[in-house]
């Protein structure tokens, strides 16, 4: 028998990882699994990454859930592409749980990266994607650069924030 997709109405939720540290080894797993193990990273390393993860300054990440379950994260860090140690910050990590994909948590958690991003003052974030270049076109991303990363031929990317406001 295989895994179905919880099917609800109940709407997603975004919040900081600092607010579920039961979450942080999931997110740990996601990422290791997704990227890291290509990477020669190990997973004690990503999971004290995300241990780190803080809502008032960098690394930042944030957790869709929905249900109660986790279906998302992204995070907002200062490094990620190590072939420029000049761009900061970055776009990093996200993900969205295969049962959970095409209904627009991507973009919803983009969208609020932006906003925290802004929010600590940054002006500029950059992002690689080796396979997902469209969904950061659609958030007003663009390509600045062709680049080698350890998964492959990737887009560089840039988007440049608007102003905080302060609600």
């Amino acid at each position: 028998m295989t895994a179905r997709p919880l099917q609800t109405g109940a709407p997603v939720a975004i919040d900081y990882l600092e607010t579920y540290p039961n979450l942080i080894p999931v997110c740990a797993s996601w990422t290791f699994g997704q990227w890291g193990c290509q990477s020669n990273d190990s997973y004690e390393r990503t999971m004290r990454d995300f241990e780190a993860a803080t809502k008032s300054s960098m690394p930042l990440t944030l957790i869709a859930t929905q249900d109660s379950i986790p279906v998302g994260m992204i995070t907002l860090g200062e490094r990620d592409f190590e072939g420029r140690p000049d761009l900061s910050p970055w776009l990093k990590s996200l993900y969205v749980h295969p049962f959970h994909r095409n209904k627009r948590i991507a973009s919803l958690l983009i969208e609020r990266l932006v906003h925290e991003a802004s929010r600590l003052g940054c002006d500029t974030l950059y992002l690689t994607t080796e396979d997902a270049k469209y969904l950061y076109e659609k958030s007003g991303w663009q390509e600045i650069d062709r680049i080698r990363t350890p998964y492959g031929e990737a887009a560089l990317m840039k988007k440049v924030l608007p102003p905080f406001a302060v609600d």
